[in-house]
């Protein structure tokens, strides 16, 4: 083979490889946002626990549904 056919061939195989390499960072950036937003939803979905019987900790609930409920 000559130089210039192997030269030819190391930049054809960079430019493939980068491509590559951009095109699965792009569709894993994409699928990770759409996890991170089904659990969002699931988080808001979710069904709120029962008060509790222990005076803290239903104290504790009743902060965290106030602060909950100051969000938009």
């Amino acid at each position: 083979m000559e130089i210039t056919n192997i030269i030819l061939l190391l930049v054809t195989c960079a430019i493939s490889f980068g491509l590559g390499r951009t095109i699965m960072h792009l569709r894993n950036k994409k699928r990770q946002k759409q996890a991170e937003a089904q659990k969002a939803q699931a988080l808001r979905n979710r069904l709120a626990e029962p008060e509790s019987k222990n005076k803290s900790k239903r104290k504790r609930q009743l902060q965290q549904m106030d602060k909950g409920a100051g969000k938009p």
